[in-house]
């Protein structure tokens, strides 16, 4: 709570005052100086570092999501098996004209890139460690949606792997299939009669490794699999950190969600 007007304020009024000779001068000036303090002094004050504050805050917020995408766009870009210039250039453009980065955030943002690039993590765990954070902020996630379309679309062609990739992070993300598919029909225009068509379930098949033209037993073994290696109960009893189980947790949920939805639709 900010006092510094009132009572600077305040002693200038009570000084002012007693040397006016006023009956009580003191007292009186001090509550009148003290008044005119805090509507003049503190008030402008607290509204400036609030707004300061909120400028921080938006800043924070920001370099976060920059992060995410440097990390998400450096493991779709390299999902084919490497990483060429028009997705280089396209990163380039991100930084200068999305983000209008400065080359002191330019070198971080390579860092960052460089760093996810070469790392053994999946795809998924960047996508669900995004998605943690920004969960509630629903443009950002489609805004990110779409950085990765552009991102695998950069050179003109969709990978199987990239497509693989952009499903999943579909099912992360809880993107529907008509916003996948806005998105994706600004970047892809399939020749007439060739146009692949999209499942809802697409997703939670990426989610398992698996594909619908796999039989209800495969999807099965997949998903066992996949729940074993998943279990937090199984992690825990490893020693593995408070953070590990967490992900674990989600993971599990995921897949179990994945298997419910397809069991369901294959009724």
């Amino acid at each position: 709570m900010l006092v510094r007007g009132k009572l600077l304020g305040g002693i200038v009024g009570m000084i002012l005052c007693d040397l006016m000779g006023l009956p009580l001068g003191g007292l009186v000036g001090f509550i009148l100086g003290s008044t005119l303090g805090h509507f003049f002094i503190d008030l402008p004050l607290k509204a400036h570092n609030s707004q300061d504050g909120h400028d921080r805050d938006f800043q924070r917020r920001q370099g976060e999501f920059v992060y995410h995408v440097f990390r998400l766009c450096a493991k779709m870009a390299k999902s084919d098996g490497r990483v060429n210039q028009s997705e280089v250039a396209l990163m380039e453009r991100i930084m200068r004209q999305q983000f209008r980065l400065s080359d002191k955030g330019r070198d971080q943002a390579i860092r960052i890139w460089k760093m996810a690039k070469d790392s053994n993590e999946p795809f998924e765990h960047y996508a669900r460690a995004f998605y943690r954070d920004f969960s509630r902020d629903r443009y950002q996630v489609m805004n990110m949606m779409d950085l990765l379309f552009a991102v695998a679309a950069s050179d003109g062609s969709l990978h199987p792997r990239e497509e693989e990739l952009l499903l999943k992070a579909a099912g992360i993300f809880h993107v529907s299939r008509m916003q996948f598919e806005r998105i994706k029909g600004r970047y892809y225009s399939p020749p007439p009669g060739k146009q692949q068509r999209w499942s809802v379930l697409d997703p939670y098949y990426a989610i398992l490794g698996a594909n619908p033209q796999e039989t209800m037993e495969e999807v099965k073994k997949k998903f066992r699999n996949l729940a074993m290696q998943w279990h937090p109960d199984k992690l825990t009893a490893k020693g593995a950190s408070p953070e590990a189980v967490r992900h674990a947790k989600e993971k599990f949920q995921q897949i179990n969600e994945a298997y419910t939805r397809i069991v369901e639709a294959r009724k």
